[in-house]
């Protein structure tokens, strides 16, 4: 029998648009932040500038239904490359990708030292201050430690991994939790789980320690707080930890993994879905710096969640 294929989570940008978009990045004005979110002066700058491009409503709704339905797959990739080609530069395009963002959700810093697009580069050093390493980034949420994590977190690609590795992965949490027994499920809804350290953040709420990873909230309210990284130094005969390993083996059994080529944009719904990455391709001491692997990435707040 012919295996079902998998939902489409591509999102090209017609070639119109790209043309309207690379026309309007002249008028947009730079952005400006009020606690960490794009202030409201720039969101409606955004907005009202991009409103008048024909194909925008479809491109917003065709979003929505990726990110949105909690019968979908709770993410996207847009395909961006062809703006990025013809935006005057890094920072035209950056404005650009920025204003069109804001059609779907109010873009968020939440890390107070970092600008709005924080660079993930590909750190030889493994100094866990700086951008993450060459090895494999287990499947989580985004500040999983907080009471307000953001609602979407997006990976901008400006260079893949030269050497033909580092794909996605992204896996459908709320699914992962509907396969578990009742009894780990249950395990989960108890404030027993703790990840790293939580400061200089601004949007997120306040820091939560212990926390659930289920918090019992609706699907689009509430978030399913896994992080692997959390279960490094677990005590793997704890029936807590046990149950994490559980809806683990749950995530890693639905993901789905690809490649980020120059562009894609990724946008993951963290209310349905984590994500990670393999690890990247063997040499990388060999490649030139500025040639590596090179994501910039963003968080996304929704409206409603604001009013």
């Amino acid at each position: 029998m012919p295996k079902t294929p998998l939902p489409e989570y591509r999102v090209p940008l017609p070639q119109g648009l790209v043309a309207d978009l690379t026309a309007s990045a002249a008028i947009l004005p730079d952005w400006e932040l009020e606690k960490g979110l794009l202030s409201t002066e720039t969101a409606a700058a955004y907005r009202w500038t991009l409103s008048s491009l024909s194909q925008v409503p479809q491109f917003v709704a065709t979003c929505d239904r990726f990110l949105n339905s909690p019968a979908g797959e709770g993410f996207a990739v847009l395909e961006l490359s062809e703006l990025l080609d013809t935006a005057g530069s890094q920072d035209d395009a950056l404005r650009t990708v920025t204003a069109l963002l804001s059609l779907l959700a109010t873009p968020l810093r939440a890390f107070d030292r970092w600008p709005l697009w924080k660079a993930l580069g590909t750190n030889l050093t493994k100094d866990p201050m700086r951008a993450t390493g060459a090895g494999y980034n287990p499947l989580h949420l985004d500040i999983v430690n907080s009471t307000w994590p953001p609602d979407y977190s997006a990976l901008l690609c400006l260079r893949p991994d030269p050497k033909g590795q580092g794909h996605s992965l992204v896996s459908q949490i709320r699914r992962a939790v509907d396969r578990l027994d009742y009894a780990d499920a249950e395990l989960l809804t108890h404030p027993k789980y703790e990840d790293g350290a939580f400061y200089a953040l601004t949007g997120v709420g306040e820091e939560w320690k212990p926390f659930p990873i289920i918090d019992g909230q609706a699907p689009l309210t509430g978030f399913v707080r896994f992080t692997a990284k959390m279960l490094a130094d677990a005590d793997p005969d704890d029936p807590y930890t046990k149950a994490a390993r559980a809806l683990e083996r749950e995530l890693i059994s639905g993901q789905r993994r690809f490649p980020l080529g120059r562009g894609d944009l990724l946008i993951v719904n963290q209310h349905l879905c984590c994500h990670g990455r393999e690890a990247l391709g063997d040499g990388q001491e060999d490649v030139p710096e500025d040639e590596r692997r090179l994501l910039l990435q963003i968080f996304l707040r929704r409206e409603e969640a604001l009013s």
